[in-house]
């Protein structure tokens, strides 16, 4: 396939995923059939069974490609200052999670009319395991965690549903989610090291 016909198939197929995205949050998921998406993204109804063999699969794609676009940007596997990276990455997460609100709602809403469990998480897993791995090599990890235990803590402060209990009563702002957070993280991070 030339580079010409393999942008043009691509650009055909983010149509559909745009247009099935504007569907969903117009009239729900249950509420539009493939000829009305093969309308709403200007398409034959044919192009769309080209590209998605059933509204299932579009409904699929719509939720991965939205997951995939809830992650932050690529943070690298250099740390540097252990302790400074990790308190970036919990104000990032929450400027991040306040920012993407709406979408992971949209995704809740999605995952829930597929069945699907569409992961959340913002936070490359290796970049976590990076600021651990830092954490330990510099004394700041507390004796008692181990560096996978510390991952896993640090996943889970950093997700979606963490920010989502936290944002909830009182009504909290993403400073003051991230001094949550901060607190908590000190569970994992030695008292000297701060």
């Amino acid at each position: 396939m030339s580079p010409t016909r393999r942008e043009l198939v691509s650009a055909t197929r983010n149509r559909i995923i745009d247009a099935a995205a504007r569907l969903l949050r117009e009239r729900g998921a249950n509420s539009f059939s493939m000829d009305v998406l093969a309308k709403e993204a200007g398409v034959a109804r044919a192009t769309v069974y080209e590209h998605f063999r059933s509204k299932r699969v579009v409904l699929d794609e719509l939720a991965s490609s939205t997951s995939r676009s809830l992650a932050l940007a690529h943070q690298g596997t250099r740390v540097g200052d252990p302790l400074t990276a990790l308190r970036s990455l919990l104000g990032a997460v929450c400027r991040h999670w306040t920012e993407h609100e709406a979408t992971v709602r949209e995704l809740r809403s999605l995952a829930a009319a597929t069945g699907t469990d569409t992961p959340t998480e913002a936070v490359d897993a290796e970049y976590l395991r990076c600021i651990v791995g830092g954490l330990s090599a510099a004394g700041h990890l507390r004796t008692h965690w181990t560096t996978d235990d510390a991952g896993d803590a640090l996943a889970l402060l950093t997700s979606f549903a963490t920010y989502d209990q936290l944002r909830g009563s009182p009504l909290r702002n993403a400073m003051q989610i991230e001094a949550v957070l901060a607190k908590l993280a000190v569970a994992i991070v030695a008292p000297n090291a701060t």
